[in-house]
């Protein structure tokens, strides 16, 4: 039996030198055996990575030091978190605050080890070393480009100043914040101890960002509707891929701002319900022409250049908001509400039903005979359903078909009508906002409204859901939604009909 131990002995022993030279010969090796930092991918991303280990990533196998490792590559991150444009730089963030920017272009040989000495390390080998950032904890995607259409705007009434995303703010110079969280207290035989909680911030004032007078207003809008009125003293921070702005008090924010109009105009579109309900309210019949897709800078255009003879005849509108996102299912809902999107629940083309009442509730409970006269389609769900109109003569626009029922309608005794024109905002989209077309369309739109008008006997609002502007060359046409003064300036018109049956 001893002879047996022996043998059994030596086997295991045969064994166990053969598996460590196996090991001694493996290609690759543990790299990490405690605690593994994380790091993030953040900026002009739509999607914000959080690497916490190299699982649900196809590896690279490349050589450092003599060994072969499995590695990340920056490529693939950058695939899974889709920058916002294809013309970027990439800043690579150490904890130790060093940083290293690269061409987004050139990323082909660009990876991240996992090791025990540096953690994650980028290994760049057609880079100078100096890319080669240790113990990473940001990967910060910059868009090199200005777009409207995405980040933080600064405009006006009339232009439109300065656009920023999250990823350019990042290496923007900023202002250490201290942001006081609360205080707390202990009585402890007698003696009362506090403790006062802030948090360090760094953060861009908007006075540093911008030309802002100390009384100034600044009308303030977020992603998902919020509207408010702000002054100068505010500050906006980067989180991930996003810039919120804050208030001086460090509380009131809005998550996700897309921007800050200075000096806006008094007047808004969401005045609609207001002023018809005003005139309802007073027994005054009320005639609201939609123009949708009509921005201030077209009205002003077409009245000098011949497109809007009746317009001119009117008293000159005055300059209204609209509200953010400039589409028109929100645009509508805040006409017909009073509200901002945030409070009405409609703030992009995806939603339909309102949180409030509406316009239509108001002239129902004061017991007044309404209609809406809509176009092929049904786009928020109200008080009434709307009359729509087909393409009958396969023109490409409802417009004529709308004016038709309009006029069928004018004498069956509405206190309000509410008529809703899409072809401007059909031809601009096709065409572009300045387009010969879209002119065209303008002008039949006008000779729309100076009928309608000339038969109303009551009050007329005419005013649009929102702008529009001109693509880029390489796109054809015009679009509208952004926070730019093209889209969020509109008219406003109150007037009175004449009567004329």
């Amino acid at each position: 039996m001893r002879s047996n131990l022996m043998k059994y002995s030596r086997v295991l022993l045969m064994l166990l030198l053969i598996n460590s030279l196996l090991m001694g010969c493996s290609t690759t090796t543990v790299e990490h055996q405690g605690y593994i930092p994380s790091f993030k991918v953040i900026g002009d991303v739509e999607e914000v990575l959080m690497i916490r280990s190299k699982e649900g990533f196809s590896l690279k196998e490349i050589e450092i030091d003599g060994e072969t490792r499995q590695v990340l590559t920056l490529k693939e991150l950058l695939h899974k978190a889709k920058p916002m444009t294809e013309n970027i730089e990439i800043l690579l963030v150490g904890q130790d605050g060093l940083m290293a920017k690269i061409d987004g272009g050139r990323v082909e040989t660009c990876y991240i080890n996992l090791s025990e000495e540096n953690a994650w390390e980028f290994i760049n080998p057609n880079h100078p070393i100096s890319s080669n950032i240790k113990k990473v904890k940001e990967v910060v995607v910059i868009s090199k480009d200005e777009d409207w259409d995405y980040g933080f705007n600064v405009i006006t009434g009339e232009e439109n100043i300065m656009n920023i995303t999250a990823g350019q703010m990042y290496t923007m110079p900023k202002t250490l914040y201290a942001n006081f969280h609360g205080t707390s207290s202990l009585d402890k035989e007698g003696h009362v101890y506090e403790t006062t909680i802030y948090t360090e911030e760094k953060v861009i004032r908007l006075r540093d960002l911008v030309d802002i007078s100390e009384g100034q207003r600044l009308l303030a809008v977020g992603d998902v509707g919020q509207y408010k009125f702000i002054n100068a003293d505010g500050y906006l921070k980067m989180v991930d891929n996003r810039i919120d702005l804050y208030e001086k008090d460090g509380k009131s924010k809005i998550t996700d701002a897309r921007g800050i109009m200075i000096d806006p105009p008094q007047v808004s579109i969401m005045d609609t319900y207001y002023d018809a309900s005003h005139f309802l309210t007073k027994d005054e019949k009320v005639l609201i022409l939609f123009l949708d897709g009509f921005g201030y800078h077209q009205y002003v255009y077409a009245m000098e250049k011949g497109y809007a003879p009746f317009l001119k005849e009117l008293e000159l509108a005055q300059k209204a908001t609209t509200v953010y996102q400039s589409v028109t299912n929100a645009g509508f809902a805040a006409m017909i509400t009073g509200r901002p999107p945030y409070e009405s629940g409609v703030y992009s083309r995806s939603q339909r039903d309102l949180k409030v009442p509406s316009i239509f509730a108001v002239a129902k409970d004061l017991d007044k005979k309404s209609v809406l006269i809509e176009g092929d389609i049904k786009i928020l769900n109200t008080e009434i359903e709307p009359l729509l109109n087909r393409d009958e003569n396969n023109n490409g626009i409802t417009c004529d078909e709308v004016y038709a029922t309009a006029l069928s309608h004018m004498d069956n005794e509405y206190d309000f009508m509410f008529i809703h024109f899409h072809g401007i905002d059909d031809m601009g989209h096709s065409y572009g906002d300045m387009h010969e077309v879209t002119l065209e369309m303008i002008k039949e739109t006008d000779a729309y409204v100076r009928e309608l008008v000339e038969r109303w006997s009551g009050k007329v609002v005419i005013t649009s859901d929102h702008g529009m502007h001109t693509t880029p060359e390489a796109e054809r046409g015009g679009n509208h939604g952004s926070f730019r003064h093209e889209d969020m300036i509109v008219p406003y018109i109150v007037t009175e009909g004449r009567g004329r049956s």
